[in-house]
């Protein structure tokens, strides 16, 4: 059909105008129904029956039977479905895992056999504050011994914090129990458990509870425990390092350029281990104190391990971590009529001492 003027479609006896759909339609020369589609003012045929059968004959393929049906799959069964809850699951999931605790003993060998739970405690609080039966409130230091009660030659010392095991193996490991006794050289490591199965404990009622408690906060009060920038909690004094013996007062009294001198080369000295960041000298305190704030703990351990019974200036220095506890002074921290007496009487002769100087 040639013609798509819709003026001529009434007057084709041809065509026929489906009042419901308001659309023209005829049948072609070929048998196919044709379908005037106003809005692209085009013929288009109709699909039926017969259209789609002569479609297919078109594509049939020889031998092949287009007309099998297919057998529907069968469903398999399910069991039944609950709602799960993640946050149960995610609970019952970490019972169910063992729960690593963290290590805080090292497993020290080569202590002679006349040593004592004192005495290991007195070196071994190097490393931090050693944790104490919650029941005796004896320290947790486990000294292994024969039938006749001599030490076998190795201990377990336990700490409150994990952090004291890398200060103490760094500190102690093949150190000298006691100074200058090369026989009783000792070797500290951090300690391996081996995993075993354990009684089940008896649950501890709420007096039981209430005590370790209370045990704990007090182990927790010797720390005074800082937030560093990272947010990581680490012991505020392990990086502090005390020198002593390193001058005498009298030293002091007869140079007044020693106070400077000293911190000056301690400084330098240290620097060679790591970052530096206070010294000072406690010209108040007997016993020729200096102490030396590092930046990182690993240094601190590593300069009491090189200072510590060396020889500076003819005599012997200690090199230990600061304690936190012991008070020491220095000119200028005390306004008392005392100090500010010792002041000017330093910085007279400390300006006679640069008169001098003038004159050579």
């Amino acid at each position: 059909m040639e013609t798509t003027d819709q003026k001529d479609f009434a007057s084709d006896p041809r065509m026929s105008l489906n009042e419901q759909t308001g659309k023209w339609s005829y049948v072609g020369e070929d048998g196919v129904s044709y379908e005037y589609d106003t809005a692209l003012n085009a013929w288009f045929p109709m699909f039926d029956e017969k259209l789609m059968e002569a479609q297919a004959s078109v594509y049939a393929i020889e031998g092949v039977d287009e007309n099998v049906t297919l057998k529907p799959k069968e469903k398999k069964k399910r069991g039944p479905s609950y709602d799960i809850d993640p946050e149960a699951e995610a609970q019952k999931k970490q019972k169910r895992e063992a729960v690593k605790k963290p290590i805080t003993s090292v497993y020290v060998t080569g202590i002679p056999p006349d040593v004592t739970v004192d005495e290991m405690k007195s070196v071994f609080s190097k490393g931090g504050v050693i944790m104490e039966d919650l029941e005796t409130g004896e320290p947790k230091i486990k000294i292994y011994r024969d039938e006749k009660g001599l030490s076998k030659g190795d201990a377990l010392v336990t700490y409150l914090k994990e952090e004291s095991v890398l200060l103490a193996v760094e500190l102690l490991d093949e150190s000298n129990l006691r100074p200058g006794d090369n026989s009783t050289k000792i070797s500290v490591q951090k300690a391996v458990f081996k995993e075993k199965e354990l009684p089940e404990k008896k649950k501890p009622t709420t007096t039981g509870k209430l005590k370790v408690k209370k045990k704990l906060q007090q182990l927790q009060r010797k720390l005074d425990w800082i937030e560093d920038e990272d947010g990581k909690k680490q012991e505020k004094f392990a990086k502090i390092v005390i020198l002593k013996n390193m001058y005498t007062q009298e030293e002091l009294d007869a140079d007044p350029t020693l106070l400077l001198e000293l911190k000056e080369d301690v400084r330098e000295e240290c620097e060679k281990l790591g970052e530096v960041t206070n010294v000072i000298l406690y010209d108040k305190s007997p016993g020729g104190i200096i102490s030396v704030r590092f930046k990182e703990l690993e240094s601190a351990a590593a300069c009491i391990k090189l200072m510590n019974n060396r020889f500076f200036a003819g005599r012997q220095i200690t090199a230990e971590v600061f304690d936190g506890k012991t008070k020491y002074e220095k000119s200028g921290s005390r306004n008392t009529e005392e100090d500010e007496e010792a002041e000017r009487i330093r910085l007279e002769k400390y300006a006679q001492w640069l008169e001098a100087q003038e004159d050579k």
